[in-house]
């Protein structure tokens, strides 16, 4: 199946907490319910509900965008003012919202990360892990090292069909808004970009969030080839397609590592 024509799913939806890839997005988007895109003010009320602030502590708002922005002028003013430029009746900024508010010290570490990384005007591969992450992150949550080990190493056979039943232990969290833009409508191409964390005691969206937070705050991710490749679709539990062993045979979309023998 090829990827959506762009632009294609800007009709609003009632019917995402119940997907499981939007799961942990549940509480907003059910506070959202019977709304046509709901204006930046009902979402600041969102935001200001839950007290999300920025890395320098200014409440996070959600202001009309009126004019293009390059990256660096709008990782900028978010981290000196709190407001995120947000386009009307737009999916993907309508998500990042909803990351703001689910994920709020991961965003801002982010945020305070690539003000850092883009300083000099120039990107690297710091600030393109970060804008990877960001965009289209994934994070994997109670996973052994063996299963995250075989994932790395795109064993797809070995981590989602002969070690399917751990994944019962497991829990995934998208955080990035471009990945969760195309699971809108779904092929099986779309591939998300995960850091696989061990957490001790009980797991919440929380202690999730703080957890990345921690990570970005510390010197984050130094390039993108430290966070693998996951074709978000063959996470068991979220396409009932991938029920069937065959479903992972697709090499177009479960490439196998270079060097390893399809």
């Amino acid at each position: 199946m090829s990827a959506p024509v762009a632009g294609a799913a800007e009709i609003w939806r009632d019917d995402l907490a119940g997907l499981p890839a939007f799961a942990h997005l549940a509480p907003w988007l059910d506070a959202l319910r019977g709304t046509d895109w709901p204006d930046p003010a009902r979402l600041d009320r969102l935001a200001k509900v839950a007290g999300v602030v920025n890395a320098a502590g200014f409440p996070i708002r959600f202001e009309a965008q009126t004019g293009a922005l390059g990256q660096r002028d709008y990782e900028a003013r978010i981290l000196a003012s709190g407001r995120v430029p947000s386009r009307s009746r737009n999916w993907h900024d309508f998500l990042n919202a909803l990351c703001w508010l689910a994920f709020p010290r991961a965003k801002a570490a982010l945020n305070r990360y690539q003000c850092a990384a883009l300083a000099d005007g120039a990107r690297g591969p710091a600030s393109d892990a970060a804008t990877l992450f960001d965009e289209s992150g994934l994070i994997l949550v109670g996973l052994d090292a063996g299963l995250v080990a075989a994932l790395a190493d795109h064993d797809w056979r070995a981590a989602l069909v002969e070690r399917r039943a751990a994944w019962r232990h497991a829990r995934a969290y998208a955080i990035g808004h471009a990945v969760l833009e195309k699971l809108l409508r779904p092929w099986p191409g779309i591939t998300a970009k995960c850091l696989a964390l061990d957490l001790p005691g009980e797991v919440t969206l929380a202690t999730v969030d703080e957890a990345v937070a921690e990570i970005w705050s510390a010197g984050g991710i130094g390039r993108p080839a430290e966070l693998f490749p996951l074709p978000v679709l063959g996470i068991p539990g979220w396409w009932p397609a991938n029920a069937d062993p065959a479903f992972y045979d697709d090499v177009s979309v479960f490439r196998p590592a270079r060097g390893r023998p399809s």
